[in-house]
């Protein structure tokens, strides 16, 4: 623990991890010029994940949070009583699976936005708890697993779009300690 900010830093990723397929200069420089968001390095393993440029925009309310939706052009779907929801332990086929709407925690009755465009730039957009979360990757290929100069290019202009705004960003100290997310805890020295 540091004993002045009362924050748990973990240990960094060897380079050759963090930086294998983007030198550290690059890395360094997406650092500097991203405001909202940050590279993530997959975990890697068998976690499945990938690498991906991350942000959030905090809500305070249903009403904040819709008319923040709005503004970025974004209209949850509904889910009604009438739509079918997955039975726990019971399993289904993807073409099956596809077909449910996932809900937004908080308010049940809203769909997950998912795959949307902001600022014509394809995101990916989740709700958790009070904020809204933005991931990017695959912008030039469709490989969501890596990110690339054209993922770096798409954060821009959505960062445009939050600071016409001014709106607060998510401050995740758990993905901003990680020793994946390139941020001013885990590397300070890139900002």
């Amino acid at each position: 623990m540091n004993g002045t900010t009362g924050l748990k830093f973990m240990e960094k990723r060897p380079d050759w991890y963090m930086f294998g397929q983007h030198s550290k200069e690059t890395v360094a420089a997406w650092a500097r010029d991203l405001r909202y968001f940050h590279f993530v390095r997959a975990w890697g393993g068998h976690a499945n994940d990938g690498d991906a440029f991350k942000a959030g925009i905090l809500f305070k309310d249903r009403i904040d949070l819709e008319n923040k939706l709005a503004q970025l052009g974004i209209v949850p779907g509904v889910i009604g009583p009438g739509d079918p929801q997955p039975i726990t332990g019971k399993s289904y086929p993807y073409s099956e699976f596809q077909k449910f709407k996932t809900p937004v925690a908080a308010y049940p009755d809203l769909e997950q936005p998912s795959h949307v465009s902001i600022a014509a730039q394809n995101v990916f957009v989740t709700i958790r708890n009070s904020a809204i979360l933005f991931s990017v990757s695959g912008t030039s290929d469709g490989n969501l697993y890596e990110v690339s100069e054209s993922d770096f290019q798409t954060c821009i202009k959505i960062e445009k779009v939050f600071e016409q705004f001014n709106w607060q960003q998510w401050k995740d100290t758990s993905l901003a300690q990680s020793s994946s997310c390139v941020s001013r805890l885990s590397y300070p020295e890139f900002y």
